[in-house]
């Protein structure tokens, strides 16, 4: 009996080490788990609703931009204004020789007075219409010339505007090149306009009168307003864009021509899934992107497609439901499967 209960105890004490050692295996490996856990930062994915506003760069446009030209050939004779002078529609600009005027003017009125004559030949049936009508041709002709000559000679501005560039001087022949196009261009600058292709996604959101906001780099401060005045009725099929026009007033003419401008359209409210745009990865040479969603303790690599940004937000349009959790920081050092621990931002484990 003595003997048995010896035997026992024995048996019983070893049984006690083993699961002690074993025990200590167990907090042995977790301890070792969470030491390879990769520390991150991750919050849930949830719907929200945000001011759905698009933004494009592009350039200043004149409203209307005009090419002061003369007859080639002809010998300039005076220019009447200079480089940044307003100029009001209808004002003469240049007069250019009126030698050929002169001469089709001459021409003009003979053929008038020949026309007056046989009109009263006719009357009388001294000749035949047929002789009047060639006559009438002839002063048609001759009109078109002279009209055509007076609009050559004596150059007026098409619009309200201001004269951007001079490329020829008084008393030189007018001929024009791909250097000096023209002997004047004048451009409106009240309004301007700004030109932008916009995606096809959006063409039933953009509508005429829309307000736009325009910012430029030389007015950093300055928040411009303008609004869309077109709307092509095609969409570009190479492109999948529709162009648009923005109109600004411009009326203390702080915009110009040329200047590089920042485009923003609201296009009302949205709801979708927002995140940060730091949690969206871009695959190397590609357009792809995805994003890590914690399951358990590891992390699992997911597809998406993103959409506009809002602040430091990425909408995203598709591959990511909401009540997923994504991880924020330490995306640098996961791959597909890495076993991570959630460090929130009062530093405490998950």
């Amino acid at each position: 009996m003595k003997k048995l209960n010896k035997s026992l105890f024995l048996w019983i004490s070893v049984f006690a080490m083993m699961v002690s050692c074993g025990g200590k295996d167990q907090e042995a490996d977790s301890e070792q788990e969470v030491k390879e856990a990769v520390a991150v930062e991750a919050q849930p994915v949830e719907k929200q609703i945000f001011p759905q506003i698009i933004r494009y760069t592009a350039n200043v446009e004149a409203w209307e931009q005009a090419y002061i030209t003369g007859q080639t050939g002809v010998r300039i004779d005076e220019i009447k204004v200079e480089e940044g002078e307003r100029v009001k529609r209808g004002q003469l600009l240049v007069t250019m020789n009126a030698a050929q005027l002169n001469q089709a003017r001459s021409q003009m009125e003979l053929a008038s007075r020949e026309v007056e004559r046989l009109d009263t030949l006719v009357k009388i049936g001294s000749v035949s219409g047929q002789q009047f009508d060639q006559a009438m041709t002839e002063y048609q002709n001759a009109l078109t010339n002279y009209e055509n000559l007076a609009e050559n000679t004596r150059l007026t501005a098409n619009f309200d505007g201001v004269i951007t560039k001079k490329y020829f001087f008084d008393g030189e022949m007018f001929t024009p090149s791909a250097e000096a196009p023209a002997i004047l261009v004048m451009m409106q600058i009240e309004p301007i306009k700004i030109t932008i292709n916009v995606g096809e996604g959006f063409y039933n959101q953009v509508k005429k009168g829309m307000k736009a906001t325009v910012r430029t780099d030389v007015y950093p401060e300055e928040e411009f307003s303008g609004q869309v005045d077109r709307k092509s009725p095609t969409i570009d099929r190479n492109s999948r864009t529709f162009r648009i026009e923005i109109r600004i007033e411009n009326e203390e003419r702080q915009l110009r021509p040329g200047m590089f401008a920042r485009v923003s359209l609201n296009l009302g409210e949205i709801e979708g899934i927002y995140i940060p745009a730091t949690a969206v990865v871009n695959q190397p040479g590609t357009t792809d992107q995805f994003v890590f969603v914690k399951e358990g303790d590891r992390v699992r690599r997911i597809a998406v497609e993103t959409g506009n940004r809002y602040q430091d937000l990425i909408r995203v349009v598709s591959g990511l439901e909401a009540g997923k959790t994504i991880i924020t920081e330490g995306i640098g050092k996961l791959n597909e499967g890495t076993l991570v621990r959630v460090v929130n931002a009062n530093a405490q484990v998950e």
